[in-house]
């Protein structure tokens, strides 16, 4: 595999140009992209792009939702050499404001009227912004300050400019270390900060899961998470992509029982939150069932749990549990299985801790549950549950290349070609946050296992130490609140009290 992005997709395109790259929805039906097809696009926007000004190391905004659209206007601008600016889809005004100033974006694609409506009101402060992009035809009487114009426009353009000039449909050439994107992490303790992250750092991410988990052009994902943010982009996209794997765009959130049913994924990669609203649906239905339903659901959790303790002894269950377990498939779990697409290889968590009640059900329940660990400053796995040798409760083990140690106050370090090059106009939190010898410090706490599992134990902003001087990690303490089906969030706080109190 090649180790830049936009040569690694130009290798998978040569080999599979009639493989389907991309699928989103039609008036309730899926259309499919190929890969060929996607190249053209990404030419004819590339294109248009450099008419307008786009040159390597242009810092280029993407504000908006999942589509093709996003794909398409990420791989032209690092076509280009540009270095791609996300911005989350709900973001406020300022945040949005600091962001696209920080990084000095010069020209922003937006997908809809309705997002263009919370730029325009922030566009008076950004002097850097020449021009916007919109996804969607063009709203009538828009007024920006800036040059407006829609994807379909400059895609025209630059199919014009190729007929001029075939020199322009030329790529630069990359090196891996030059900077691809600036992924800004949440602001919520203060203001946002701009993860540099490389072409290496991302693509040693790619070939990693690629390798593990044996991704290829067998596969379809069905995305949901947002491109914003790392996990999404690195796993459930260029992952995908380079693998040869089709990536079906789910239509909003609200949609996703429907589009998992059309798609019929075999990969979905998803946060604990997802997985929890699932088993407390499915719970809720079933308590709330005849009583034989709930019988046989009580009597499927009980037989997969004891079948699973076999296993994990290396022990053959004995015949009558085997075939009452086979019973059990046919009459329950075929049919939860299905809410799932009837397909799915592999169901991969991250970006939080999962509660290991609902991490052994799903297990137990035949789906080949992985969870993972990492952080936006390593583009952003560290490590994950290696097939075949998982340990419910661990994060796994690191990807190749990836070391991790045990810092004081049991704080997780990391050092590896996936550690970003530093945070944007801020050097200060930089050496602070990565030392002279290349150690990220994660702000998370842990241990490792004699396996070399990580296990992730706690977060060292989050520890309370009570007016007592005992110190309480309070995310366990959330998760077993938020096990109850009538409690949808909670927070533990406490820190120089007495006493814990929690928030629902």
């Amino acid at each position: 595999m090649r180790d830049t992005v936009y040569a690694a997709f130009t290798e998978t395109a040569a080999r599979l140009p009639d493989q389907p790259a991309l699928m989103h929805k039609v008036k309730n039906r899926y259309q499919t992209i190929t890969f060929h097809e996607l190249s053209r696009l990404i030419d004819l926007t590339a294109a248009g792009l450099a008419r307008r000004g786009v040159k390597p190391g242009s810092r280029v905004g993407i504000y908006s939702y999942n589509r093709p659209e996003w794909v398409v206007a990420d791989l032209a601008l690092i076509k280009l050499g540009a270095v791609v600016v996300p911005v989350y889809h709900t973001l406020p005004e300022d945040a949005i404001r600091y962001i696209l100033r920080d990084a000095e974006v010069t020209h922003l694609f937006v997908e809809n009227a309705e997002l263009l409506a919370t730029a325009t009101k922030v566009l008076a402060d950004l002097p850097a912004l020449k021009d916007i992009i919109l996804f969607t035809p063009q709203p009538p009487e828009t007024r920006t300050g800036k040059e407006l114009f829609s994807l379909a426009a400059l895609q025209e353009s630059g199919d014009k400019a190729l007929a001029a000039d075939p020199a322009l449909a030329r790529p630069h050439e990359s090196h891996p270390d030059d900077l691809l994107t600036i992924c800004y992490t949440s602001g919520t303790t203060g203001e946002p900060k701009g993860a540099m992250l490389t072409h290496a750092n991302i693509m040693s991410n790619v070939a990693a899961a690629i390798a593990r988990f044996d991704i290829n052009e067998r596969d379809r994902l069905l995305s949901f998470l947002p491109l914003c943010h790392m996990f999404e982009r690195t796993c459930g996209y260029y992952t995908m992509l380079m693998a040869g794997a089709t990536i079906a765009y789910a239509e909003s959130l609200q949609t996703i029982t429907e589009d998992i049913r059309l798609v019929r994924p075999t990969l979905l990669i998803v946060v604990p939150r997802v997985l929890e609203k699932v088993y407390s649906a499915v719970t809720e239905r079933v308590l709330s069932g005849p009583p034989l339903n709930r019988w046989l659901m009580r009597a499927t959790l009980r037989t997969t749990s004891r079948c699973a303790r076999y296993r994990a002894r290396r022990e053959t269950p004995p015949l009558w549990l085997r075939i009452w377990r086979w019973k059990l498939d046919k009459l329950v779990i075929r049919k939860l299985r299905k809410l799932g697409g009837g397909r799915i290889r592999l169901l991969v968590s991250g970006s939080a801790p999962l509660e290991k009640r609902i991490a052994r059900t799903f297990r137990n329940l035949g789906f080949n549950l992985i969870e993972g660990y990492g952080l936006t400053e390593t583009s952003p796995v560290v490590c994950t549950l290696v097939p075949g040798a998982e340990r419910i409760g661990s994060v796994g083990k690191p990807f190749p290349g990836v070391e991790i140690r045990i810092g004081p106050e049991s704080e997780v370090l990391v050092r590896g070609p996936n550690v970003m090059k530093g945070y944007l106009n801020k050097p200060e939190e930089t050496a602070r946050t990565i030392d002279s010898e290349g150690w990220l410090h994660t702000g998370d706490q842990g241990r490792l296992d004699p396996d070399g599992n990580l296990i992730i134990t706690g977060r060292l902003k989050e520890i309370i130490v009570t007016s007592y001087g005992k110190n309480v990690a309070p995310v366990p303490i959330e998760q077993a609140l938020c096990g109850s089906r009538y409690f949808e969030q909670a927070v533990v706080i406490g820190d120089r009290q007495p006493f814990l109190t929690a928030l629902i």
